[in-house]
């Protein structure tokens, strides 16, 4: 197995109090960002249309999220973990905790459609954060830290290459300026190194100056 580098932050940092690989960069922004809005969501008197809307990026967001794990992340995962049972039974709980998250965005989106009131939609929300969050805090301790030992960090490297290759520029102008936003600079940086010149470039010029004009914020 591959030695992994860490970095160490604070509980509040990471969302989860784990050591954060730095191969992994993207995945940890992606994670906060999911954490960020649904605090957002459930902390704030914005009108409801600006709600809908910022509901509707981080559905669609975490909707791409997963089926990008589905199609480039779990395959080299589990081909890389084939001699280890003990993780692949891991990655076997990490897909029945997903289930648990989809009936709950389809109570809130259920919600908001019919608009069931504040009292409600708060309460769904703070059922499908505790649940999202457990996932993303459980999948950082444990499942990150296990595939970078199997793969080594050329291998996750490998893996967000494919992810590139499987939405194009287009997803990369949607996903890293929304996961992006708000965060440190350093955040920013260790991201933004794991890209190409020429998408660091795009983001830097078009992709977080577009995002900005055309996301409402809370």
């Amino acid at each position: 197995m591959s030695a992994t580098r860490v970095t160490t932050r604070t509980a509040a940092d990471t969302g989860a109090g784990s050591p954060r690989l730095p191969e992994w960069a993207i995945m940890y922004a992606l994670h906060d960002a999911f954490r960020r809005d649904l605090d957002a969501l459930l902390d704030t008197s914005a009108r409801p249309a600006i709600v809908r809307a910022r509901w509707a990026v981080f559905r669609g967001q975490l909707r791409l999220h997963h089926i990008a794990e589905d199609r480039v992340m779990w395959p080299p995962a589990r081909a890389g973990l084939a001699g280890d049972p003990d993780g692949l039974a891991l990655l076997d709980v990490m897909e029945d905790e997903r289930l648990l998250i989809d009936p709950l965005l389809t109570a809130v989106e259920d919600a908001l459609s019919a608009d069931l009131g504040y009292v409600r939609l708060t309460a769904l929300l703070s059922e499908l954060r505790t649940t999202l969050v457990s996932h993303l805090a459980h999948e950082e301790a444990e499942v990150l830290p296990l595939i970078s030992g199997a793969l080594g960090p050329a291998g996750v490297a490998g893996t967000f290459a494919e992810l590139g290759k499987l939405g194009g520029w287009q997803l990369g102008a949607a996903m890293f300026p929304w996961a992006l936003s708000g965060t440190s600079a350093q955040t920013q940086a260790e991201v933004l190194s794991q890209l190409p010149p020429a998408a660091r470039l795009l983001y830097r010029t078009v992709w977080f100056p577009r995002y900005r004009r055309m996301i409402p914020s809370l």
